[in-house]
């Protein structure tokens, strides 16, 4: 197990500055805000639990960039059924991590149902202790989108990509 901090870095420097990042909502948005900075071209969930994923392979689905969902274990949870979604349709440029520490860290720490070893469209599932709360995302979401939506026109969209299993 490692702490939150190395388990969102080690996941920065492993798709780097190119790539756009989705921070799942709560104390996951604030840390990789605190480990990111200005540095990188983060998406930050402010609501909507459980559907970074979802607004991963979307995006995903337009650009060439590679596309990075940080998640949190309890937010996996609340929309389990977008793995399968993420198996069938998303790009090789999308990558979902989870963050699992057991637990709705931001709104209580309650305990959250434990998870299987792996899931049909997630990357990786890092096992991380319980770190306390982060300071909050210094950016509006309106500019937080502007800023994705300007980077991620820097390079071409897709001209199509189909929503069907290419088998």
């Amino acid at each position: 197990m490692r702490d939150r901090a190395s388990a969102i870095r080690s996941i920065l420097d492993r798709h780097g500055h190119r790539a756009v990042y989705i921070a799942s909502t709560g104390y996951v948005s604030r840390a990789v805000h605190e480990l990111a900075g200005a540095e990188y071209c983060v998406f930050y969930m402010q609501g909507s639990m459980g559907l970074a994923p979802a607004i991963g392979l979307g995006l995903a689905l337009r650009t060439d960039r590679d596309v990075v969902v940080i998640n949190g274990d309890a937010s996996l949870l609340m929309c389990l059924g977008t793995t399968h979604t993420l198996r069938d349709h998303a790009p090789p440029t999308l990558f979902h991590y989870v963050l699992d520490n057991g637990c709705h860290e931001s709104v209580g720490s309650q305990p959250a149902a434990p998870l299987e070893p792996s899931y049909p469209g997630v990357t990786d599932i890092l096992k991380i202790s319980r770190d306390g709360k982060p300071a909050r995302v210094a950016t509006e979401p309106v500019e937080n989108t502007r800023e994705v939506r300007a980077f991620v026109a820097e390079i071409p969209e897709r001209s199509s990509t189909p929503l069907t299993n290419p088998t």
